[in-house]
């Protein structure tokens, strides 16, 4: 079972440093008078299932721009995924002939970024990388190029389920894509692309962290300091700076990083699960929020309330709460705490229904799964963990939480393309269901 909510108590100064940087959304940072790095950039990509009616204009697609970011490195990249799987990779069935690779470009740019001196580092998830051992092997042998595959069960329980890259220390992107050919044209998905030194450090901590707990010995040492110093994690001992950053239609917002689990954390990197509690209980009018999965009990018996507690006392607040999840949760340990949130007044939950493709199945495709939130249209947070217990007690993920409307409201136009769509259908507290074929 997860360990219980922490309950942190600060000293009087450390508090106020605390605070001073929580806006009315809870966790959302105030933005900085004097900020402590230069002005950033902030754009939003999605992905988007062919042949639906899920395309957000106001987002350029990942599949397009990917390439592009990765082929102007010019010193280093450093790439975390679950797994990597073009199409052919794996055990997986291609899917249909119609069904183009889009991924392809961009497994191409980290070759050829190797290949003329740009250090490559990628990394993946050690359990996965048995159903996807390609790419990672292929990088490996690719001069110019490194790849190390990180088995986090024995420390943590979980698995590395972050998806990001960093590109010469600046660059970062953080997001619900996999490096997987269907995450770019056949499952719905969203990240935020940000150009800002200070969040890139951030993110590297992560990376580095990992990357040695994937390595030797004496790289393993390392990463067990660099935990040991971060002091179980206070949110006090942690940098929550809020980076400044400027929207492709000229608004300012906040932002800064964090990750899971608590048990994993590297030095100044706050944890995410207090960060989203207290941004759902700072909301006041609005919540909408989308997740591939949402549970509060797992197989194993295991019990997490915190996010599903926190709903509800946002809706007995008179708070609007809106949750869409993937017709993946139609399961027996899922549907119940799904059922019971939808029978709460003021909450609405909805299943996504994402239609095959006319020309065939394609395995784990053609599914919503992005992970992000809105709180009254002006704080936001992109992630890449479910709600469940395991994203923030035993596994890798990172986050970017966002104050500001230039963050929230295009994240809300997002929401509602997913919404309003025609393959949503509200979840009926009686209702019963039948889970979708994925495989």
């Amino acid at each position: 079972m997860p360990p219980a909510p922490t309950v942190y108590r600060l000293p009087a100064l450390m508090l106020f440093l605390l605070v001073s940087f929580v806006g009315p959304a809870g966790c959302a940072p105030r933005p900085a008078t004097t900020p402590a790095d230069p002005l950033g950039t902030l754009q939003f990509l999605e992905s988007w299932p062919e042949g639906t009616v899920l395309d957000t204009p106001a987002f350029s697609e990942a599949y397009r721009i990917w390439p592009q970011v990765l082929r102007g490195a010019r010193k280093s990249i450093d790439v975390g995924s679950f797994y990597y799987s073009r199409k052919g990779d794996g055990r997986d069935a291609d899917g249909p002939d119609s069904a183009a690779d889009r991924l392809l470009p961009s497994t191409a740019a980290l070759r050829g970024a190797a290949e003329r001196g740009v250090a490559v580092r990628v990394l993946g998830d050690a359990k996965f990388q048995k159903n996807y051992p390609e790419f990672l092997a292929e990088m490996a042998a690719l001069p110019g190029a490194t790849s190390r595959a990180v088995d986090l069960g024995p420390l943590w329980g979980g698995v590395m389920h972050a998806k990001y890259f960093v590109v010469d220390d600046r660059i970062l992107y953080v997001g619900s894509q996999n490096w997987d050919w269907r995450a770019l044209t056949q499952i719905r998905e969203l990240g935020a692309l940000i150009d800002h030194p200070g969040l890139a450090a951030k993110l590297k901590r992560v990376f580095a962290m990992d990357w040695a707990l994937a390595g030797d010995d004496a790289d393993r040492k390392r990463a067990n300091r660099d935990r040991a110093h971060q002091a179980l994690a206070d949110p006090a001992f942690a940098d929550l700076r809020p980076a400044r950053l400027q929207t492709p239609d000229g608004r300012l917002v906040d932002a800064y990083l964090a990750a899971s689990p608590r048990a994993g954390l590297p030095t100044g990197i706050p944890w995410d699960l207090p960060l989203l509690r207290e941004m759902i209980d700072g909301a006041t009018k609005s919540v909408r929020c989308q997740v591939l999965s949402y549970h509060v009990s797992d197989r194993d018996g295991g019990y997490f309330p915190d996010l599903d507690v926190a709903l509800r006392r946002a809706a007995a607040r008179g708070v609007q709460v809106r949750l869409l999840v993937s017709n993946w949760s139609k399961v027996s340990y899922k549907l119940p705490w799904l059922q019971s949130l939808a029978a709460v007044r003021n909450i609405t939950v909805k299943f996504s229904n994402i239609p095959q493709l006319q020309d065939g199945f394609i395995p784990y495709g053609r599914v919503e799964h992005p992970k992000y939130m809105v709180v009254d249209g002006t704080a936001a947070w992109v992630g890449t963990s479910n709600w469940s217990g395991d994203y923030f007690h035993s596994s890798r993920n990172v986050s970017l939480f966002f104050r500001g409307a230039g963050a929230a409201e295009p994240l809300e136009e997002f929401f509602a393309r997913g919404w309003d769509s025609p393959y949503t259908e509200v979840v009926d507290p009686c209702g019963e269901y039948t889970p979708p074929r994925r495989k």
